[in-house]
């Protein structure tokens, strides 16, 4: 796995990078500051709903920010990468479901609409 300082300070970098305070990305992602900082000291493991939302904040992939120069083996990630990303790709299929759901919900909604 990515050294914690590693990640983290990848955290730290793209959030300065794209001019945002610690406090903008609280807001954007919906969580209090206070989280958020823990999150770049590395206090608080960032989940992959937030590492997503985080990613989609700064315009980067979960992989550019949670990898940032991996080593990779034999062109392969090491094993602990493998499980990150496995964890990225759970999250994401969990908020496409949900964004799913959504849209499902709305358009029953409107086909009820319009039988009425």
């Amino acid at each position: 796995m990515a050294t914690i300082d590693k990640f983290h300070e990848n955290i730290r970098r793209e959030r300065a990078n794209k001019g945002y305070s610690q406090d903008d990305i609280a807001d954007k992602m919906g969580i209090e500051r206070s989280t958020y900082s823990n999150f770049e000291l590395g206090k608080t493991k960032l989940f992959a709903k937030n590492m997503y939302r985080f990613a989609e904040i700064v315009g980067k992939s979960e992989e550019e920010i949670l990898l940032g120069n991996a080593p990779i083996t034999a062109g392969y990630l090491q094993e602990g990468h493998l499980e990150d990303k496995i964890n990225l790709l759970d999250a994401r299929i969990d908020i496409l479901s949900e964004k799913l759901d959504t849209i499902l919900a709305l358009l029953s909604s409107r086909a009820s609409k319009k039988t009425d």
